[in-house]
């Protein structure tokens, strides 16, 4: 009867996770669908993808199931062809970010298994690396083939504030130094501003065809880094709730005897 009970209390749990890492992976592909086409914010989308690898590690510790896991992980990549289209030119990258989320399964359920004593942020630091980098393929995927990297693929331009940054306390040694009033430097650096995006966009012309693969190849590479710290503050968050979930008694943790195999000469 306790047996049924911890079996029926796993499943409750394993079912759970499935539904909030659906929930989550459709929530957060529909974020980013909504940047790279609609221009909307990356805010939501971060908080969702945060969330969905708290929830995917989690996944790792609380499932003793490889099925159960690995349909948990399936949803995270479905959600991803159901809300951006079953499209060819997704399809490298998919087969890729399937791998890497496998492997990263592999690696971090070993961890769990070969320990003695089981250690939350070990198991997830394990695997975290591989999901991180094939989440940011699938990104990186979705967005070379979105508007706004074509409408990169027009012109360059360099950021304004970057722009202001490098040229603004030379026009105001400029402006001190000949008395020149404020508005006609704004004018100068709207001027200069127009005319170098200008000589950069006439040297690159014949380069064009390949910014959107640039932009992509940089936005993977973005991403990677901007993951680290995500990688942090996940291992984090799934430590902090495992311990809750450890002193609230709703997972119990057990130990037991291990045989081993000993050479006796």
């Amino acid at each position: 009867m306790v047996k049924y009970k911890s079996m029926h209390k796993n499943r409750v749990t394993q079912s759970v996770i499935i539904g909030i890492v659906a929930l989550l992976s459709a929530a957060s592909w529909s974020g980013l669908k909504d940047v790279l086409y609609s221009g909307g914010s990356w805010i939501w989308p971060a908080y969702g993808f945060l969330i969905l690898l708290v929830a995917l590690s989690l996944s790792w510790i609380l499932s003793k199931s490889r099925t159960i896991l690995s349909i948990t992980f399936a949803f995270a990549l479905v959600s991803f062809l159901l809300i951006f289209g079953l499209k060819p030119e997704y399809l490298a990258a998919l087969v890729v970010a399937v791998a890497l989320f496998a492997i990263g399964s592999f690696r971090a359920v070993n961890e769990k298994e070969v320990r003695i004593k089981l250690h939350a942020h070990k198991v997830v630091r394990r695997g975290m690396p591989f999901v991180l980098t094939g989440l940011a393929l699938l990104i990186a995927s979705a967005y070379y083939f979105s508007p706004l990297a074509q409408q990169g693929q027009n012109q360059l331009k360099i950021p304004r504030p970057l722009f202001n940054i490098a040229i603004k306390p030379v026009f105001l040694t400029v402006g001190q130094e000949l008395d020149t009033p404020g508005a006609e430097n704004e004018q100068l650096e709207e001027v200069l501003y127009l005319a170098v995006n200008a000589e950069i966009n006439k040297y690159t012309q014949s380069y064009k065809e390949y910014f959107p693969l640039g932009l992509a190849i940089g936005m993977f590479l973005a991403i990677k880094a901007i993951g680290m710290f995500f990688g942090w503050i996940t291992i984090l968050l799934c430590w902090i709730i495992f311990k809750l979930l450890v002193v609230s008694g709703a997972v119990k943790i057990h130990e037991k005897a291990v045989l081993k195999q000993e050479i006796q000469i």
